[in-house]
């Protein structure tokens, strides 16, 4: 599975699919990539992954605080936002030096965090 580019979550919101869904996916790729990634060149890729803008900043911004992963992103600012980020940073410099088990398990505590904030967000419609 390649890594979503803005590009592709763009046309596809635009297309009537939900933006949390999409964040939603774009990490399950990034996770997906990362099982497999070994090369310097994978690494960096993942990075430039993880950066992509998503659409829920566009719906929520001007009340940030009510968007359904406000406590894992927090505007960049949340724990878990720059833990993940700077451990996806350090692997874009030397990921193909490192073990890869850590940084697979990262991201896949990051996307545990968001489907937790996905199922609060069900919850809470009901």
């Amino acid at each position: 599975m390649s890594l979503m580019t803005f590009d592709e979550m763009k046309r596809r919101y635009e297309g009537g699919e939900d933006s949390l869904e999409l964040t939603l996916e774009k990490w399950l790729r990034i996770k997906q990539f990362s099982d497999k990634a070994f090369l310097i060149t994978h690494f960096q890729d993942i990075l430039r992954a993880a950066v992509v803008p998503i659409l829920l900043c566009t719906e929520y911004v001007h009340q940030c605080t009510l968007c359904p992963i406000y406590d894992v992103c927090k505007q960049g600012q949340s724990e878990e936002w720059i833990t993940v980020m700077r451990i996806i940073q350090a692997y874009a410099i030397a990921g193909d030096l490192l073990p890869k088990e850590p940084f697979v398990a990262h991201i896949e505590l990051f996307r545990e965090k968001l489907n937790a904030c996905r199922k609060t967000a069900v919850q809470r419609a009901h």
